[in-house]
C-alpha cells in the first residue's frame, strides 16, 4: 500500500511540474516571442472586377501599431518586411500610438510614418487611440500649428473622403472613414461618395462594423482593425460572451458576401497588456484574383 501511495504522489508531483513547467513556457512565449514575430499574411481576394484593375500589385495593410515610447522589435520588423517587399499601396487603418501616448510616442509613431513609402501612395486613416491625445494627433494630418499638409511624412490621411489612384488606364477609389462614421452624418457621407463612384473602391475603417452599415454590394472591400484579433486565440463562442469589442461576427480574418469583402486584421501591437497567444502580429498583402 505505501508503495502505491507513493507511486501516486510521485505521479502527482510530476504533472504538478510539468504543468507549472507548461504555464511557464506559454506565459515567456505570449509575452516574449509571438508579440515579436511579425509575419507577412498573403490573403486572396477573389473579385474578377477588382482583379482586372490590381491584378499583380502588391497591396499591403497594416493597422494597430501602438507604438509607444521605446524602440519596438515589432516596428523595426515591420518596415523590413516592407522594404523587402517593396509594396506598390501601402493602406493603415489606425492606432498608431498607444492609448493616451506621450509626446514621444507621437513623435515615434510620426518617425514610423515618415519610412513609409508606395509608387500608388500610402492612404490611412485614423484609430480611436490616435485621439487619445488630442493636440498631437493633429501632427499626423498637417504640419503643428498649420493647416498645410505635414512635411515629415507623405501618408495622407482621409476621413468620410476619397482618393482617386490611377492605375495604368484604370481608377481605384480609396474611401477613409472617420471613427464617428458610425454616427449619421459621417456614415452618410461615405455612403454619398460610394453611390456616386462606379470603380472598384477599398474603404479604410478602424472599426468593422461599418460594414454592416455601407451602401455597398459590390466590388469593394472593407479593411478594417482594432480587435487585434483579440491577442489570444479562443473559441468564436467565448468572444460572443465576453464581448470585448462591439461586432464580435467580425473579429479577425475575411468575410465576403458575393462581391463585397472585409478583412480584419490582427495588427502589429498589443493594447491593455503585451501578450499574444496563437494571434501573431501581421502585415498583410492582398492578391486580386478572378
Amino acid at each position: 500500500m505505501s508503495t502505491k501511495k507513493s507511486y501516486l504522489t510521485t505521479k502527482r508531483c510530476l504533472l504538478t511540474a510539468i504543468t507549472a513547467a507548461s504555464l511557464i513556457v506559454f506565459f515567456l512565449y505570449g509575452f516574449f516571442i509571438e508579440p515579436r514575430k511579425v509575419r507577412l499574411k498573403t490573403v486572396e481576394i477573389r473579385n474578377k472586377a477588382m482583379a482586372s484593375t490590381l491584378k499583380d500589385l502588391k497591396i499591403v495593410q497594416l493597422s494597430d501599431l501602438h507604438i509607444g515610447n521605446n524602440a519596438s522589435i515589432p516596428i523595426n520588423r515591420t518596415l523590413e518586411i516592407l522594404n523587402e517587399l517593396k509594396p506598390d499601396l501601402i493602406l493603415l487603418t489606425g492606432d498608431y500610438v498607444d492609448w493616451n501616448g506621450s509626446k514621444q510616442a507621437y513623435g515615434n509613431a510620426i518617425t514610423f510614418l515618415s519610412q513609409l513609402n508606395a509608387p500608388l501612395g500610402v492612404y490611412a486613416v485614423m484609430g480611436d487611440s490616435d485621439y487619445s491625445f488630442s493636440r498631437k494627433s493633429c501632427g499626423f494630418c498637417h504640419e503643428e500649428g498649420s493647416t498645410l499638409p505635414p512635411t515629415q511624412h507623405q501618408v495622407r490621411f482621409l476621413r468620410n473622403a476619397k482618393a482617386v489612384v490611377k492605375i495604368g488606364g484604370k481608377e481605384l477609389s480609396i474611401i477613409g472613414m472617420g471613427t464617428d462614421s458610425n454616427h449619421a452624418s459621417g456614415l452618410n457621407e461615405v455612403n454619398s461618395i460610394l453611390t456616386d463612384i462606379d470603380t472598384p473602391a477599398i474603404v479604410l475603417s478602424h472599426f468593422s462594423p461599418v460594414y454592416y452599415n455601407i451602401n455597398a454590394e459590390e466590388n469593394v472591400i472593407v479593411l478594417s482593425g482594432d480587435t487585434h484579433g483579440g491577442q489570444i486565440f479562443l473559441p468564436e463562442f467565448i468572444w460572443k460572451v465576453i464581448r470585448r469589442k462591439p461586432d464580435t461576427e467580425h473579429k479577425y480574418g475575411l468575410y465576403q458576401n458575393k462581391n463585397k469583402s472585409l478583412y480584419v486584421t490582427s495588427g502589429i501591437g498589443t493594447s491593455d497588456i503585451p501578450f499574444r497567444l496563437g494571434m501573431p502580429p501581421e502585415v498583410v498583402l492582398f492578391e486580386f484574383t478572378e
